[in-house]
């Protein structure tokens, strides 16, 4: 049986419970100190491959990147706080799912998963990503990953994610390859993958589902999953403001749209169902979990209502809402994000109560094609 099998049936390997014990040497203060405060897991139930689709559905993906997600656009003095935070958001956001028995999917970049620099520099693929804009190679980071490991490298975080019943590794490309750029081949793009796979290897995982890096879908890369062993990965929305990814239509007017959509029903509830074609199964995302800010706070209840509508559209049709956000959006504010995460998962559990909702990661949905 495969790693990624038993963790979707919530039987993590005695493999990564070791691993989670073993890592105290490696992780930061703030992180083992969570870990070692952490409650009994809750079981979780295995899947029903059947009856997965017409079920009404709460899917959670997180992008999990490190400062590797966001180097080509932030800087490390305005965002390492964001990054930093990230040891203390995941223990605490996994023992938040594991108390609620909360299915989720990590997509994860698998540079973070590497060891140390010295690792990282030993695995390239061949051949490399040839951006037009080179600028946007996560390759260009060798001296700020060797000074400042712990904003690259998460490998015990990882361990953990493993080592939690109910939660999914999944790829979110080796090196945070952007498929919607310039420049790019499928060859780069299968070479990279191939590094992904290796490095979860590396942990005993296997791959079941990706998430495209900033939300860049080409059919072209999309075609190639199935050859690179994924049967699942998340859709963009329908709505003309997000079927692009990061390329907002509209200018500053589509991002004001993508923005006033948060607070205001203004693209739907984003109820959808997964759909399956060519050997993969489309996750279609339903909405961004925006992170709390201060200067929004008197407005949060709006926010909060506006999407416990969409999730309570979705648990009275038979539909699939998937909310999807990335640890680092969590890294400062914690207490107020997580407020917000478990105020949608008490909803969550009276839709279950109510209607049979059932939480999902986004593996859950590979029976459709593999049986």
């Amino acid at each position: 049986m495969s790693v990624s099998h038993s963790i979707l049936n919530g039987a993590p390997s005695i493999k990564h419970r070791t691993m989670a014990n073993n890592m105290e040497t490696e992780m930061p203060k703030a992180f083992r100190l969570h870990c070692e405060r952490s409650g009994r897991d809750q079981a979780v139930q295995p899947i029903n491959y059947a009856k997965a689709a017409d079920t009404p559905s709460f899917v959670i993906s997180l992008d999990f990147e490190m400062f590797w997600g966001v180097a080509a656009f932030r800087s490390l003095p305005s965002y390492r706080r964001n990054v930093e935070g990230e040891w203390s958001a995941i223990p605490r956001m996994l023992a938040l799912f594991r108390k609620n028995a909360i299915r989720a999917t990590w997509a994860t970049v698998g540079m973070v998963m590497c060891r140390d620099h010295a690792e990282w520099r030993k695995i390239r693929p061949e051949p490399m990503p040839t951006y037009s804009r080179p600028g946007l190679s996560t390759y260009n980071h060798d001296a700020a990953a060797r000074e400042h490991p712990t904003l690259f490298f998460a490998r015990p975080l990882v361990e953990q994610i493993l080592a939690t019943p109910g939660q999914e590794l999944a790829s979110h490309t080796y090196s945070h390859f952007y498929c919607g750029e310039q420049g790019t081949t499928p060859e780069q793009f299968s070479a990279d993958l191939a590094c992904a796979r290796k490095a979860a290897s590396a942990l005993g995982a296997q791959y079941k589902s990706i998430v495209f890096p900033r939300n860049q879908l080409r059919a072209e890369y999309v075609a190639l999953l199935p050859q690179n062993g994924f049967h699942v990965y998340r859709g963009n929305p329908q709505n003309w403001i997000y079927q692009t990814g990061d390329v907002v239509p509209g200018g500053l007017a589509g991002r004001g749209v993508r923005f006033l959509d948060a607070w205001l029903p203004l693209s739907g509830p984003g109820v959808a169902r997964p759909t399956a074609c060519n050997r993969m199964v489309e996750v279609t995302a339903s909405a961004f979990l925006r992170p709390w800010s201060p200067r929004l706070a008197a407005f949060e209840s709006i926010r909060l209502e506006r999407i416990k509508r969409s999730m309570t559209v979705a648990a009275r049709t038979g539909g699939c809402y998937h909310l999807w956000w990335h640890p680092h959006n969590f890294g400062v504010n914690l207490d107020a994000n997580l407020a917000v995460v478990e105020t949608l998962v008490s909803h969550y559990n009276r839709l279950r109560d109510r209607y049979g909702m059932q939480s999902r990661c986004m593996g859950d949905f590979a029976g459709l094609v593999v049986n």
